[in-house]
């Protein structure tokens, strides 16, 4: 029975990988409406913390990710589908909870030789900053997770924008492989300009429409966030 399951969940995978490479990342959607729910729980029970933001901030980074296909292709049937992206996920987990410890003792460190100097603060109000920026991620975070459920290519696009990649870079990631052919490169690279600058449609354009979104739900201002 399960050399049955595994061998679905090869086939499906290896149909997504088809996808994905061809530029279709809504085919993601077909695992994520499915393994989302189960990967929340157990993001947060690995994180011990109840805490959504927490958990969806680490899966946004996670289904992006996916969105490369790499992953997806790399998937050999040895085991469920499930188990094999739980494991990438855990990964994401772990790398989150080191980042954040390194952070915390960073932040940690600064706040006690800010401490000594002046026990009110800056002039710039340097913990309302700090509550802002932390907004900013988290709002950055939900917008993008929203944007993968509804359109993970563009979500793709975004993520690797975040990251401070230019178009080359995003293209060359798309691929997957570096050494393609130059004029497949270029064709690449002019799609995605297109798809990210589009105006109404494009990435860019629809990730802005999130952040919106969730702006207008949370109650929030455009200067509340950025100015």
């Amino acid at each position: 029975m399960n050399t049955i399951n595994h061998e679905t969940d090869l086939l499906l995978a290896q149909e997504l990988c088809v996808e994905l490479r061809a530029g279709n990342g809504e085919a993601i959607l077909k695992i994520y409406r499915q393994y989302h729910p189960i990967f929340l729980g157990y993001t947060r029970y690995r994180l011990h913390s109840t805490d959504n933001d927490k958990a969806t901030s680490v899966l946004s980074d996670f289904w992006v990710e996916l969105l490369n296909a790499k992953a997806i292709c790399s998937y050999r049937g040895l085991a469920s589908l499930k188990t094999y992206l739980k494991k990438i996920l855990n990964f994401r987990i772990v790398d989150h909870v080191r980042s954040t410890s390194r952070q915390n003792a960073y932040e940690k460190n600064v706040s006690d030789k800010d401490h000594e100097l002046d026990e009110f603060g800056s002039e710039d109000g340097s913990p309302e900053k700090e509550i802002i920026h932390k907004e900013k991620i988290k709002l950055v975070h939900e917008a993008l997770l929203m944007l993968v459920d509804t359109s993970p290519s563009d979500a793709f696009l975004i993520k690797m924008h975040l990251e401070g990649l230019d178009y080359s870079q995003m293209a060359e990631r798309s691929i997957g492989n570096k050494d393609c052919p130059k004029k497949e490169l270029d064709k690449k690279i002019n799609a995605i300009k297109k798809q990210f600058t589009r105006d109404g449609t494009g990435s860019l354009s629809k990730f802005k429409s999130c952040v919106e979104r969730i702006m207008r739900k949370n109650n929030l201002i455009q200067n509340d966030m950025f100015n």
